[in-house]
């Protein structure tokens, strides 16, 4: 077993998916969903050592819950997964202006998930309860919480290409413009495609057609 391996939190509004992976080689060694949160059937499903597993977390249950379940139930079946845990990730739905990549979770950081969790009310305030509990069960990687921003892919977005036609104090003041989703899952991608097609990142161009929604074309050759 690898020394590098990394937690995965994606707390979403009402489920949390979690994963630990080794950085180096990209083995999974742990997958799971808590999901049906503030709901009597609140439940958790994992997969380890090729096994899949399900339990109640318990009316009502969510985040909290689920995370000292994951801490206290799962990884106490297999102890030496945490103690070669080197990093913790956090999915963020909403970094707002301010990130434009991946950042190491401090005090300022977590202030800034908070400001941009009015573009993210679902989101953001989950992604807290996940890097707050974090934190606690793993006091010794206190330094090693990364926050990975969904919208830090399209900071590179030109002006014209962000703005909405709407009263510009409205960007000033408010913040309201286009921020782009689901960033990490394009950065990804875009460099997937540019090895399959063996061509540099900036040579190809990204179009994205999710179910029940419209369609994107990302081109950004700065990237």
């Amino acid at each position: 077993m690898s020394s590098k391996l990394v937690l995965v939190l994606n707390c979403g509004s009402s489920s949390l998916k979690f994963a630990i992976i080794d950085a180096v080689n990209g083995e999974e060694y742990l997958s799971g969903l808590a999901e049906c949160f503030h709901l009597p059937e609140a439940r958790i499903k994992w997969k380890m050592d090729g096994n899949k597993q399900e339990a109640a977390l318990g009316a009502g249950a969510a985040h909290s819950e689920a995370l000292n379940f994951i801490v206290n139930t799962i990884l106490a079946q297999k102890p030496e997964l945490s103690a070669q845990l080197t990093a913790i990730g956090h999915r963020i739905v909403h970094g707002g202006e301010k990130y434009t990549s991946s950042v190491v979770i401090d005090e300022s950081v977590i202030q800034g998930i908070k400001d941009a969790a009015s573009f993210a009310p679902l989101h953001n305030p989950a992604h807290l309860i996940g890097i707050e509990e974090a934190l606690k069960s793993f006091p010794q990687l206190k330094d090693k919480n990364v926050a990975v921003f969904d919208t830090a892919f399209h900071q590179t977005m030109p002006e014209e290409s962000y703005l909405y036609a709407l009263p510009y104090n409205l960007y000033k003041e408010h913040g309201i413009r286009r921020y782009g989703a689901h960033g990490t899952s394009h950065f990804y991608v875009t460099q997937e495609a540019a090895k399959m097609l063996n061509k540099p990142v900036e040579e190809t161009e990204h179009h994205h057609l999710p179910p029940g929604q419209r369609w994107f074309r990302f081109c950004y050759p700065q990237r």
